[in-house]
């Protein structure tokens, strides 16, 4: 349950997040609509609310008696949710004003964005409309939210990787919703995701202030393609940054992507410099793709932040950790020599071939209880910020020819996996009792039991050296910014 503030109580984004009843536009018995698709999205992901599509002609909608008119549900709404002609949008936006509605969502395009005056008009009318009424809403021109605290998805991609701790605001939809099915593959979860579109009223300054009161969300990437209240932006990111992390990915400071975010949401970008002066302002730190914000949000959302540079590299595998150590250098941090107090400690528990200078070497090992072991170790020895670890066994996978030719490695991987959940659950929670961080590289896929396991504890696992690296150098980043100030 949400823990709710007076400032949160009141923002405009908490009531449209948090719904308890729908009243839907758009969607009906044709199957390749895009509003019915999101009603069959937000009927099977589990929403807890009230729905109440809204057509002129069905009495039922995939099974949910319909309305002809929103005034005759005789019912209280939360929440407006438009996918409509553009044409027919302020009419319906009244409509929502006179029945009471607070809270809208626009998905219709063809405003602003649209070539020619008639879609600046129209959206300058639902402004006026949602002001008359005291409505505050998203869009138009965007696709939705998703809500995992209320099991919500309104978008037009099933299945959003639920959890997480990420709260996402964009002015592309497809970056709030189409990255579903990466997130689910390498294991990244979600909280929340805002699609702004146009912003015609609700726009990123508004997302951060809410996302800064959320307690589920504790870290929140932007994807902008311009700033449209730069004061109130720089502000509610400066109050968002001394609590949690803000990044943001800008794409129009090019002339091709300035053209483009043009047509895309009417937006007016700037150079590259102007808007990375912009970020610095506001202590945001900029990412250059989608994939790596992710990375780097992933990170921090769920592992303590590194108040050092200096690193410690395990692994198992020569090859792994010296890319490990080569990468992490590459990004300006420290992968420092050991004391010879600190060498004699892990000399004690390693085997005659391990190499324990940093990179820490133990060759091929499949003990996760000696990994556990050095990452205590190293984390109490005051000598690091911060470990990369490298051979994370996945569990069962290594004994898949092994069990063809010795039968009876069925029985002793059943009694191995009996305890090993319990040891990742103790495993993924050292970095958290010692306040320092741990990312673990490892080519085993997530949907693999035991990565999924540690995945789902808090520990993010990358699949390449440079991931792993560039989201410990973001943590310390933060640490740097919250510390300053």
């Amino acid at each position: 349950m949400i823990e709710r503030g007076v400032d949160y109580d009141m923002h405009p984004l908490n009531q449209l997040m948090n719904p308890t009843s729908i009243a839907m536009w758009g969607a009906s018995n044709n199957p390749m609509k895009m509003g019915t698709i999101q009603l069959a999205n937000i009927l099977e992901t589990g929403f807890r609310g009230d729905v109440y599509p809204i057509h002129p002609t069905e009495s039922e909608v995939m099974g949910v008696p319909a309305f002809k008119n929103v005034l005759d549900v005789g019912k209280p709404i939360d929440l407006a949710f438009m996918t409509l002609p553009t044409e027919v949008v302020p009419q319906v936006l009244d409509e929502c004003g006179r029945a009471g509605i607070k809270r809208a969502i626009v998905i219709s395009g063809g405003f602003k964005e649209a070539k020619g005056d008639r879609g600046k008009e129209l959206e300058r009318e639902i402004k006026e409309i949602a002001g008359r009424y005291g409505i505050r809403f998203l869009g138009p021109n965007c696709v939705g939210i998703v809500n995992s605290l209320v099991s919500l998805n309104s978008t037009t991609i099933p299945m959003p990787p639920f959890d997480g701790s990420i709260g996402l605001a964009s002015q592309s939809g497809a970056y709030t919703a189409m990255i579903n099915p990466y997130l689910r593959q390498v294991g990244i979860k979600i909280c929340q995701t805002i699609s702004v579109g146009n912003e015609a009223d609700i726009d990123l300054a508004d997302c951060i202030d809410y996302y800064a009161e959320v307690p589920e969300v504790k870290a929140i990437g932007l994807y902008v393609e311009t700033v449209r209240r730069p004061r109130e932006f720089i502000r509610a990111a400066r109050e968002a940054v001394k609590n949690k992390p803000v990044l943001a990915m800008y794409v129009g400071g090019t002339e091709a992507g300035s053209r483009s975010s043009l047509s895309h949401t009417g937006a007016l970008s700037g150079p590259d410099e102007v808007y990375d002066g912009l970020f610095r302002q506001a202590g945001i730190i900029r990412a250059n793709d989608m994939d790596e914000m992710l990375d780097m949000l992933w990170a921090l959302s769920c592992q303590p932040a590194p108040v050092g540079p200096r690193m410690a590299v395990i692994t198992n595998s020569g090859g792994p950790g010296t890319s490990l150590a080569y990468h992490t250098e590459k990004v300006g941090l420290r992968v420092p020599a050991f004391s010879p107090e600190l060498v004699a400690r892990l000399d004690a528990v390693t085997g005659k071939l391990a190499f324990v200078g940093n990179p820490i070497d133990l060759t091929f090992d499949t003990n996760m209880g000696l990994f556990k072991q050095l990452v205590e170790i190293v984390f109490d020895s005051g000598e690091v910020d911060g470990v990369f670890l490298y051979g994370l066994m996945g569990g069962p996978d290594f004994m898949v020819n092994l069990k063809k030719r010795f039968p009876a490695l069925d029985q002793i991987q059943a009694d191995w996996l009996a305890n090993y959940d319990s040891f990742l659950e103790q495993f993924a929670a050292v970095p958290r009792s010692y306040g320092k961080p741990l990312l673990v590289m490892s080519f085993i896929s997530p949907s693999s039991p035991s990565i999924a396991h540690i995945i789902d504890e808090g520990v993010p696992i990358y699949a390449s050296a440079s991931r792993a690296t560039r989201a410990m150098r973001t943590m310390f980043d933060y640490h740097n910014i919250r510390e300053n100030g």
